[in-house]
């Protein structure tokens, strides 16, 4: 027993996966602790309208990024060689550029009705012009993130993180004192554009260059990776829709100040998917590619993940759901209270949540993506079926989405288990 124990420590910590990781984890704590630490004061300065004016503007601009460069920038990763990947990262921003001139269009010919469709206060009006600048700027960062994955340029992927929230935090700082209300979506783009200028200096130190794309290896890229606008686009724009549209219908149905209300909860709930779930998620999209096109078991090296991942879930289940409403008010100030108590209701979504994305890229590296597909459909359908349930007081509102958060989520966990449990017993079998 005492030598499979030490064997099991030897493994965890000699894990190539688990030292990826927490080389993407600590870059990321480091940078998410800059944003972390101004709430307090930004909360004071801004009032949970302004709060829910921007969870709004957000949430538009996370569901757009998804369909932006119709998914192609996720498969940059796959290619055994680089030259299909850099033609993948380029077709990837032509296709964003034209989503975004088409939003520009869009929201010059028609801010009047949106701004009535989404129940934006007048005074926030101008936010929905920053909307077509965001999806390109947040989009064009990803497909050269993706590029940095390939390359585990891990270190440069943390700093870039760092140098986004530290531009992101004191531009928001700086409006806060100047008293601008739309200071919060002002300082978000701001925190992008230096993003971009970080992303790019970083995938040209990694090999990325544009001599190697041509017309015609961008059309036999487009063509060979189809399946992925085909099975994930819609699929994928049905999942962000999930997570993001009920900051939108809150806002509909209720007000900007309840949203933002909403909006600080889904901030502290997020942290651990802020702060660990993209960077496991991006660690074991590369990891497990390779392993999985060479046919080589991978369970040794989730195991630890899977650990972690699960103590952190139990650990903020019990830190919010004990002291919640305490902590809201005393780091916060006493207004943002609700959010504490609308925190102890949906701290079971987000632990569940937080389990799944971790594990979520499992589908694209094991080429699962139809499953993934079918379950992000199954997901938004019943997201949707709140659309119901507008004429409940508002809490009552909050528990029914979150008893559907929690079994779909679980669906999921259920669904990823599975699937690696199958395919560790099809390598099995390939050894005897």
């Amino acid at each position: 027993m005492r030598n499979r124990y030490k064997l099991f420590i030897t493994h965890f910590l000699n894990s190539e996966l688990l030292r990826n990781t927490s080389v993407l984890i600590s870059g990321t704590v480091i940078a998410q602790l800059v944003p972390i630490f101004l709430q307090p004061f930004l909360r004071r300065y801004f009032t949970p309208e302004s709060f829910g004016a921007f969870s709004v503007y957000s949430s538009i601009v996370g569901i757009l990024i998804i369909v932006s460069s119709l998914k192609y920038e996720q498969a940059i990763v796959l290619p055994k060689k680089d030259n299909e990947s850099l033609n993948l990262v380029v077709l990837s921003l032509i296709l964003n550029s034209l989503f975004s001139l088409l939003l520009l269009v869009i929201v010059l010919l028609f801010n009047d009705g949106l701004l009535l469709l989404f129940n934006i206060p007048n005074k926030f009006s101008n936010i929905l012009y920053f909307i077509p600048l965001g999806t390109f700027l947040i989009n064009t960062f990803q497909s050269f993130n993706y590029w940095l994955i390939r390359k585990k340029a891990f270190v440069s992927i943390s700093l870039n993180k760092f140098v986004r929230r530290s531009f992101e935090g004191l531009a928001q700082v700086i409006l806060a004192f100047l008293k601008n209300i739309k200071g919060l979506v002002i300082g978000d783009i701001i925190g992008q554009l230096s993003n971009i200028v970080t992303v790019v200096i970083q995938a040209r130190k990694n090999d990325f260059s544009v001599k190697k794309v041509s017309y015609e290896k961008i059309k036999y890229v487009f063509k060979k990776y189809s399946e992925f606008p085909k099975y994930s686009l819609i699929p994928g724009f049905m999942s962000a829709c999930s997570f993001l549209l009920p900051a939108i219908l809150i806002n509909r149905f209720y007000s900007a100040e309840f949203t933002g209300y909403f909006d600080l909860s889904k901030l502290l709930l997020s942290i651990p998917l802020a702060l660990v779930a993209s960077s496991v998620s991006s660690v074991l999209l590369q990891q497990v590619s390779v392993k999985f096109q060479d046919k080589k078991s991978f369970l040794g090296d989730i195991k630890p993940i899977l650990y972690i991942v699960t103590l952190i879930c139990v650990f903020e289940v019990l830190i919010i759901s004990f002291f919640g409403i305490g902590i809201f008010k005393f780091i916060f100030g006493n207004i943002w209270g609700f959010s504490g108590e609308i925190s102890r209701i949906l701290v079971w979504s987000y632990a569940l949540n937080f389990f799944v994305s971790s594990f979520s890229s499992l589908f694209i590296a094991m080429r699962r993506i139809k499953i993934y597909s079918v379950w992000q459909v199954a997901y938004f359908a019943s997201i949707l079926s709140l659309l119901f349930f507008k004429y409940l007081p508002f809490l009552d509102f909050i528990r029914m989405y979150v008893l559907i958060e929690v079994t779909c989520y679980t669906v999921a966990t259920v669904i990823i288990l599975f699937m690696i449990k199958q395919y560790e017993k099809e390598i099995k079998l390939n050894y005897l």
